[in-house]
């Protein structure tokens, strides 16, 4: 398969893509996590473990929640998985009484160290005790799952939970027995999470799809003299967990990064930035509030033909390359052939895993073996950027399906399945973007991707 070029890519009418509500959330059955934890089980076999101790808070929560069916608020958490099928569930004074959420029992455990500050210390147990009460002995071997991997220059023995824990886990099994084991949940080639099954699936496409429509209000909306504040009343979440927070940036605020909303009201040819995470996915645009080059500064009047059309070949060429078989070197290597990251300033990997949580992993970088397989969701995540330019950005992300999970989406949740396939077909043909068969968008607007926010109607479409 030829990669996409510059050439290929035209600014032109094109129908737009239609959001649909996507209604209730599907809710897990109970019979997803316990064959979680059944996976669960035979990794630490594999390692030689004993015991996981899986850490969460309110930003590092995916890996804590996959397995307890909640996430702590306020408050860190911890849950005790032990090999022999006995669980413990270490709160504070707040989540206490979350352990009833658990699809697979968990005995709670009071641990007040964990609770807010100057709150009731009345039942006071040190880390170190409560490790023991959640049956942590010496000489376990026991994996501790942060939310990070260390890779690279990174590698070693390291914890991304926080020291107090760290330390308690080697006073109580012994410093030589315990390691970091987040790899057996987000490696990509090798997590347990790192593959969905189809409930998990069904759910995680309702945020993707919630936050694309989030983002396609907001675009709707977007007009001169708006303030960032104003357009930003459109990424409402409508109480569920966000995947990141909300970004909104035009102007002079385009290149201060991830910030808030402020009161800055748009005005044409600015830069901006939108995007919206929620659990499943992120939508994100970024161009120009114009309604051509003719609203453009005079040295950014060629951004289409040395910047965006560019952007857009190696945007098509990733989702049209994406497919079981296909390992993460050659997408890395397909995008770099297109646009070097040496002239278009790309920093990040060109996409990775998506799940609860916006960023799990990345098989995407060079010269990486990962082979992408069916039931992996990934974002399409290229950033580049030029001095004089306001970087375009299109994110969306996509489902890898095999034709048997094809069939269990078909049969569990036709709603889902239905807007999967209509997704795809407005990609192939408004967009001219090919699919491969076991590539489904998750976004009504993937692949959709106008630089122009006020000229409504145009778009970049493949011509081959």
């Amino acid at each position: 398969m030829k990669n996409i070029l510059a050439e290929n890519v035209q600014y032109q009418k094109v129908k737009r893509p239609v959001w649909k509500e996507p209604g209730d959330c599907p809710e897990l059955p109970g019979q997803v996590y316990e064959k979680r934890y059944e996976r669960l089980y035979e990794r630490m076999d594999e390692d030689g473990l004993d015991v996981a101790v899986i850490y969460g808070d309110r930003e590092h929560y995916s890996n804590f929640r996959y397995l307890a069916a909640f996430d702590p608020r306020f408050e860190e958490g911890v849950l005790v998985v032990h090999r022999n099928g006995k669980n413990y569930v270490l709160l504070g004074n707040e989540c206490l009484n979350l352990y009833r959420e658990c699809k697979v029992a968990a005995e709670p455990v009071l641990c007040q160290i964990l609770s807010l500050p100057n709150q009731p210390m009345d039942e006071f147990w040190s880390m170190e005790e409560s490790f023991r009460r959640a049956g942590i002995k010496d000489g376990m071997k026991t994996g501790v799952v942060g939310w990070k991997l260390f890779t690279g220059k990174a590698k070693g023995n390291l914890f991304d939970v926080p020291g107090y824990m760290a330390d308690a886990l080697k006073a109580v099994a012994g410093e030589e027995n315990v390691s970091n084991a987040t790899g057996i949940f987000i490696d990509p080639e090798r997590g347990i999470r790192v593959i969905n099954d189809v409930h998990t699936i069904a759910a995680l496409e309702h945020g993707a799809a919630e936050a694309a429509g989030c983002l396609a209000g907001m675009l709707e909306a977007l007009e001169p003299g708006k303030s960032e504040a104003e357009l930003g009343a459109y990424l409402n979440p409508k109480g569920r967990v966000m995947s990141c927070h909300p970004l909104l940036t035009i102007g002079p605020n385009r290149d201060r990064g991830l910030v808030s909303v402020t009161g800055y009201r748009a005005q044409r040819g600015d830069a901006f930035c939108v995007s919206m995470g929620l659990e499943g996915g992120l939508s994100c645009r970024a161009g120009y509030v114009a309604e051509g080059t003719g609203d453009l500064e005079e040295g950014a009047k060629d951004y289409l033909e040395k910047l965006a059309k560019p952007y857009f070949a190696a945007v098509a060429t990733w989702y049209e390359k994406i497919g079981i078989g296909v390992t993460g070197g050659e997408i890395y290597h397909a995008v770099q052939s297109i646009i070097p990251k040496e002239k278009y300033g790309w920093v990040l990997n060109p996409g990775h895993l998506i799940g609860s949580e916006e960023w799990m992993s990345s098989p995407f970088y060079p010269d990486s073996t990962v082979e992408l397989k069916s039931g992996m969701l990934i974002q399409m995540d290229i950033i580049p950027g030029m001095e004089g330019y306001g970087g375009p950005n299109c994110e969306d992300g996509i489902c890898i399906a095999d034709e048997g999970l094809q069939k269990e989406l078909e049969e569990n949740y036709p709603e889902v399945w239905e807007r999967m396939k209509a997704r795809k077909q407005y990609m192939q043909e408004e967009i001219g973007i090919l699919l491969k068969p076991e590539v489904f968008p998750m976004s009504d607007i993937a692949g959709w991707f106008n630089p122009f926010a006020l000229e409504r109607e145009k778009a970049f479409v493949i011509v081959r």
